[in-house]
């Protein structure tokens, strides 16, 4: 997921943490490459694109996927024709390999099958405490359901609402109510969420890998900047350019000679407050930015919205603390008695799975397997499950899929090409889920994670796809149509490869651009 690091939170997208801090461990997500010079074909020679047997297509997709520079790769490869139902290409299409955030096209399918696209999170702020002359007389409690678009603004408009109320003085504390049901009965945030099965420990501490729970805030990702000291061998200054995150700076970067490359690395462990930046900057270049997970999300969330209330107005007494932080004697008075003075929901579904599909944003994709596991079996936990049970309904058993996350950080996730194939081939035959589905996939050449990539080939502007990104994998699963306008529905994985990375993201691009210049009209 190659990304500039020194954008804004907004703007990142996770490849390049790893590929900047020079990460040899997982990287999630997907995403485009800054265009370069085609290693292999990217369309039909006119010769093929005229033929009408399939075989000459076999061979040029052959051509790509098995040039010398790519020996060793495992590849899974699966192409149909929607509109003939006719199978084009295939080769491993049984073979259980690791999709990376190709994955998100099963979590998304799964999620609107149970939730539909108006599906929404939903996030209240209560007090047992009475309304007096303008104080609220106690607590505050906010209680979520997992909402992974709660931000600065939501915050300001809540607080806008209490003092538009007449609210201009809580007494009590904010409290982060995080508690979610956990195989029947209700836990503590931390014991029902966090990081998925299977995510790299040393991703942990990066942006692309910020654990979720029922409370969340700014994507659950803090930015760090880190400046050159004034000379070679000088110590380097970092700073926490986010408030509220609790996390603790251990610097431990050195400014280097003008002429060497910078390298900044970031490591926590999970529980671990103490955020270790480490690595070299050279004397005279610019700040680098990075985008560090916070260790308690709902701490994060809370310390933010007492800030806001106190920005417009309304003086808070007590402090801002996680529900885990309250003696249990106390507990009971979270739960009874409550009044609502805020219900806030998010966007619909079909908002946020443009975001989550088309950035590839994990925490969205990690969200949406929390909603399930607790809508369909009240257990926090169960999201997995709630998947894997979908699937073999739809006759994808776990000889075809074994399901771990939601977003594909896991390397416990297998797919098979035919199993991505299948699901796609589901939405595209349910109209209103098509339409939706289709919107929220990256196009080729023009946004998301493809922004970058098949332009100036029959398949930009066209091909709407899903990318997977992680060490020794690369994937595309989505749809193309060829140059007769044929409806194709496609699965391309690459995994195990010790070759460059470039060289099989490129094979994989000149296979879209090959299937886009297919001409194969009816007969007549």
């Amino acid at each position: 997921m190659p990304d500039d690091l020194a954008r804004p939170l907004r703007q990142p997208s996770r490849a390049a943490v790893a590929c900047a801090m020079l990460v040899a461990a997982t990287v999630a997500g997907c995403a485009a490459r800054a265009p370069s010079t085609p290693r292999f074909p990217g369309s039909l020679p006119p010769s093929v694109a005229g033929d009408r047997t399939g075989a000459r297509l076999s061979d040029s997709l052959d051509e790509a996927l098995l040039a010398p520079a790519l020996r060793g790769v495992l590849w899974g490869v699966e192409v149909r024709s929607l509109d003939r139902d006719e199978q084009l290409y295939s080769r491993n299409p049984h073979v259980l390999m690791m999709p990376a955030s190709a994955m998100k096209i099963v979590t998304l399918a799964v999620a609107v099958h149970h939730l539909g696209w108006d599906d929404r999170f939903e996030t209240r702020l209560l007090s047992r405490g009475r309304v007096d002359d303008g104080v609220l007389h106690g607590d505050l409690v906010i209680r979520g359901s997992g909402d992974p678009t709660l931000d600065d603004e939501v915050l300001r408009s809540w607080a806008r609402e209490l003092r538009a109320r007449g609210v201009h003085r809580i007494t009590g504390r904010i409290i982060g109510d995080d508690r979610l049901m956990l195989g029947g009965g209700e836990t503590h945030g931390a014991a029902a969420v966090g990081f998925g099965a299977g995510w790299s420990w040393d991703d942990l501490a990066l942006g692309f890998a910020a654990p979720v729970g029922p409370l969340q805030y700014r994507e659950n990702v803090i930015e760090i900047r880190v400046e050159p000291g004034g000379a070679a061998g000088s110590p380097a200054s970092a700073s926490i350019q986010t408030p509220g995150s609790a996390l603790r700076l251990d610097n431990q970067v050195s400014t280097t000679a003008r002429d060497e490359p910078s390298l900044v690395l970031l490591r926590r462990a999970p529980g671990d407050q103490t955020l270790v930046v480490a690595g070299h900057i050279a004397a005279g270049a610019d700040a680098i930015l990075r985008a560090a997970s916070v260790d308690n999300p709902t701490r994060f969330l809370v310390h933010a919205l007492r800030a806001a209330l106190e920005q417009h107005g309304v003086a808070v007494g007590g402090p801002a603390v996680d529900i885990d932080e309250i003696p249990a004697g106390e507990l009971t008075s979270t739960n009874h008695g409550v009044q609502t003075l805020i219900h806030h929901q998010s966007a619909p579904l079909s908002t946020i799975a443009v975001t989550m599909m088309k950035r590839s944003q994990n925490m969205f994709a990690e969200s949406m397997l929390l909603r399930l596991g607790v809508v369909l079996r009240s257990d926090a936990r169960a999201g997995s499950s709630v998947v894997a049970e979908t699937l073999a309904e739809w006759g994808i058993g776990r000889n075809r899929a074994i399901v771990a996350d939601g977003s594909g950080l896991s390397r416990y996730n297998y797919l098979t090409v035919t199993a991505l194939a299948d699901v796609l081939t589901r939405v595209h035959e349910r109209q209103g889920d098509h339409t939706y589905f289709s919107a929220a996939l990256p196009v080729a050449g023009r946004d998301g994670t493809l922004e970058n990539r098949l332009t100036g080939t029959a398949a930009e502007g066209n091909a709407r796809a899903k990318t997977g990104s992680m060490s020794q994998v690369r994937s595309l699963a989505g749809l193309v149509r060829t140059a007769d306008g044929e409806q194709l529905v496609f699965a391309v994985i690459a995994n195990n490869f010790g070759v460059d990375a470039a060289d099989v993201t490129d094979a994989i691009d000149a296979t879209i651009a090959t299937l886009a210049t297919l001409s194969r009209p009816l007969a007549p």
